[in-house]
């Protein structure tokens, strides 16, 4: 796999504050060579001079207070020239187009402020880190402008860039009140100013000393919308407005007495940064509920890294902290529940690892409480997701992915694990070609076909067939065609599907013994033509070509049964679409059924592959999925605007009968991925779990109230049910729901669910599995993991 080092991206950048850049405007006209300012521009000067009006409004600092420089108060001041009551004059050592060095967690505005923005509206995204380079831009009153690569238009205060403002000291979080009409300050002796009032600063902290002047931090009004996280902000205050202080003990999640989670959020707001340890957090929030394996830290493409993730869990919130391999804490997200009396969207923004993210989710009324299920055994994987192909009674097939879509996949391959311990028995990785395993009818070994050979870093199309326990190789197709397209599997044979020349779009299939990979027979296929084999349980090769459903003896490529039918071109795209996942759902551990649906003669027509029988038919119409049930039903979704794509309210669902030709119900909504139990059908309702009385379709309960708000959700995996209870893959959890009212119990601990795109099918069939008393789960960080059903059920009873 790829090497190198972490990409960076500017996002919500919080820092710590070591060193910020603090010192007292003084009053006192200095002598000296001034340079002017015209229309807020820098003059190309050695020495450039910040201009301030009064009443400049003060930023929503996002501020961190992680250990500050301790250096003896300096012997004089910068430059400062007073003009009048109103004016300032600050000499600023940069030109325009110089490097700007700044300390961390610096606050950076959109635009210089004044007291018409109050001090909680400020709306901070950003603050400056020392992996950033900045530049010298322009000037405006108290105010400098910097950039960056990626943004032209940072403003913060001109008073931290002054060399002589390192002298602050971080303070331990206060509360504290103030004198009536007492003054809220940009920075220590600003002219900008706002009124302060205890009301108002009841949450506020005590961050910072500088002199006669204390720091003090106050929450934003909204932590965040729908575009932007936002953080505190950090005023200054003359230590003689302030009466009394409070210290705020550590152990914030763990006091007897809880504190405010507005006033929790300000603290890790204040405290936590990319600087802090896990030893510091322990100290200040106290030991965490949980502590999980966090997600994929890199990118796709780089070798995979793991942290932990810490939970700390109130009925109002969750705090993740994500500490990296070196206990440096590397992403902090809140989970909140939903107003329903405010009507607060859904919001979802996760952050990258390459730096310190900031993230809020704010989701459903309900938030998912974490649940204990002790695995027998864990496998980390080198990819992030982990898809069960097929298992034995020995062995687990396994594909491993790392999730990546549109120019961001660079690698998945196959593996094989000893099913009652975990080991690695092999791996096989494909880089970011096309690659497809299938097991033989015998299920002792798998053929592998692969377009690029990671070993000589070219494409190379080869095909081959390994052991299942000991991945040796058995043989290797050396094949003529210019390019080998696919493989299929039918009863003993393996079925290679090539070009016949370049630029054709005609193709030759060569069927091959399983057993030795000799060649038993071949054909020319013309135009249009597709392979329609899933499995090597299939007794014939099956082939649609010149308006023929053709069934051939493997072995010698006689024709056993044949039907005339032209491929419904309403359905050409089902197959294609890569966000349609499948007919079926397979049983990893089963074979599969020989009875097909299939598209011929504008009809779902349920095929006797062993016979070639039409059992059942219904019509085709364009923008029609189907999905077939455990028991043999078939759900039937239309778009009624005859799109493969679309809304929730777009489509239409049917529970039709095979047996008697009939639709049993129709309603107006879009139901997947479901699993009959009794008189029930557990199904995803417009994208969230619920359940259907199963003679009549009517709604038994839905889930939709108490896990959000969100139009689109995303389903990585089928429903499994153990005893009462009813597990499901959603987003980033596996969710556990009380099957017969719906209720959200929690989320099963240490599972780490995601979004790949585009493998609907691997998730559906290959991510949560159960056979007798063991159930396989897969993971988007790499694990998989084998779990005792009967110890689950034990856990969570109420």
């Amino acid at each position: 796999m790829k090497k190198g080092p972490d990409r960076r991206t500017w996002f919500y950048t919080c820092t710590t504050l070591t060193g910020i850049a603090a010192v007292l405007l003084s009053g006192t006209m200095l002598s000296g060579t001034r340079t002017t300012l015209m229309d807020g521009q820098v003059q190309d000067s050695a020495s450039q001079t910040l201009e301030a009006n009064a009443h400049t409004q003060v930023p929503s600092t996002a501020w961190t207070t992680s250990t500050l420089s301790h250096s003896p108060a300096p012997t004089s001041i910068e430059p400062i020239a007073i003009k009048g009551m109103t004016e300032r004059n600050i000499h600023v050592p940069y030109k325009k187009g110089e490097k700007v060095t700044l300390s961390d967690g610096l606050p950076l505005f959109s635009g210089p402020k004044d007291h018409r923005t109050a001090t909680d509206q400020m709306k901070i995204t950003h603050r400056t880190s020392r992996a950033e380079k900045y530049t010298f831009a322009a000037v405006q009153g108290e105010w400098i402008k910097i950039k960056t690569k990626e943004q032209d238009g940072y403003w913060l205060p001109g008073w931290y860039v002054l060399k002589q403002s390192r002298s602050m000291t971080e303070t331990s979080p206060r509360t504290f009140n103030v004198r009536t009409g007492s003054k809220l300050h940009l920075t220590p002796d600003s002219t900008a100013i706002w009124p302060s009032s205890q009301a108002k600063l009841n949450e506020a902290l005590i961050v910072a000393e500088w002199k006669e002047w204390y720091g003090v931090t106050i929450a934003p009004r909204n932590w965040k919308t729908e575009s932007s996280d936002y953080h505190h902000v950090l005023l200054w205050i003359r230590k003689t407005d302030i009466t009394d202080q409070t210290p705020v003990t550590d152990g914030w999640f763990t006091r007897e007495q809880p504190l405010s989670l507005p006033f929790i959020q300000l603290l890790a707001d204040t405290k936590l940064s990319q600087a802090t340890t896990s030893k510091q957090a322990v100290k200040w929030l106290g030991e965490p509920d949980w502590k999980e394996h966090s997600r994929n830290m890199k990118d796709t493409g780089y070798t995979m890294q793991l942290g932990q993730t810490w939970r700390y869990e109130r009925q109002d919130a969750h705090l993740l902290l994500t500490f990296n391999p070196k206990g440096r804490l590397i992403e902090m997200r809140w989970n909140k529940p939903a107003d329903p009396g405010n009507g607060e969207p859904y919001y979802r923004d996760y952050g990258r690892f390459d730096v310190f993210s900031y993230t809020t989710e704010i989701a459903g009324r309900v938030l998912p409480q974490t649940l204990p299920w002790k695995p027998e055994w864990v496998n980390q994987g080198d990819l992030n997701y982990t898809f069960l192909q097929a298992g034995t009674e020995d062995v687990l097939l396994m594909k491993g992915d790392d999730g990546g879509f549109s120019g961001m996949h660079f690698e998945s391959s196959y593996y094989a694990l000893n099913r009652h311990t975990g080991q690695l028995l092999w791996r096989i990785h494909s880089g970011a070609g096309l690659a497809q395993a299938f097991i033989n009818n015998k299920r002792d070994a798998v053929t592998l076909f692969t377009s690029y050979d990671t070993d000589h870093k070219e494409y190379r199309d080869r095909v081959r067939h390994i052991g299942l326990k000991d991945g040796k190789l058995r043989w290797e197709y050396k094949h003529e065609a210019l390019a080998v397209k696919g493989i299929k599997t039918a009863q003993d044979v393996v079925i290679v599907d090539s070009s016949v020349a370049d630029g054709s779009t005609n193709g030759r299939i060569h069927v091959l013994n399983s057993s030795n990979g000799k060649r038993l027979w071949s054909k020319k296929l013309t135009t249009g033509y597709r392979l329609l084999n899933r499995s090597a349980d299939e007794p014939y090769v099956l082939y649609w070509d010149q308006d023929q459903l053709t069934a051939a003896d493997p072995m010698t490529g006689r024709i056993v049964w044949q039907i005339e039918a032209a491929q419904s071109s309403e359905m050409s795209h089902i197959e294609n679409n890569s966000y349609f996942d499948g007919v079926d759902r397979y049983d990893p551990f089963g074979t599969v059924s020989l009875e097909r649906w299939m598209p011929l003669d504008h009809q779902w027509v349920l095929l006797d592959l062993n016979s070639g029988k039409k059992l059942s038919q219904f019509p085709v119409h364009a923008g029609q999925e189907l999905e077939v049930l455990n028991d043999g039903m078939v759900l039937i979704r239309d778009n009624q605007k005859g799109d493969q794509y679309g809304d929730y309210e777009d489509f239409r669902t049917s529970l039709f009968d095979p047996k008697t030709g009939e639709l049993r119900w129709t309603r107006d909504v879009k139901l997947q991925r479901g699993l009959v139990e009794g008189e029930q059908l557990y199904i995803i309702m417009n994208g969230y779990p619920a359940a259907v009385d199963y003679r009549t379709g009517k709604t038994r309960w839905s889930a939709k109230r108490a896990l959000g708000s969100a139009k689109y959700t995303t389903n990585q995996g089928s429903y499994l049910i153990i005893g009462d209870r009813l597990l499901l893959p959603l987003n980033d959890d596996l969710l556990v729901m009380h099957k017969r009212e719906g209720t959200l119990l929690g989320c099963v601990h240490d599972v780490v669910m995601g979004t790949p795109e585009h493998r609907d099918r691997e998730a559906k069939n290959g991510m949560i599995n159960q056979i007798g008393n063991k159930v396989y789960i897969g993971s988007a960080n790499g694990r998989f993991r084998v779990l005792p059903a009967s110890g689950f059920e034990g856990e969570i009873l109420p």
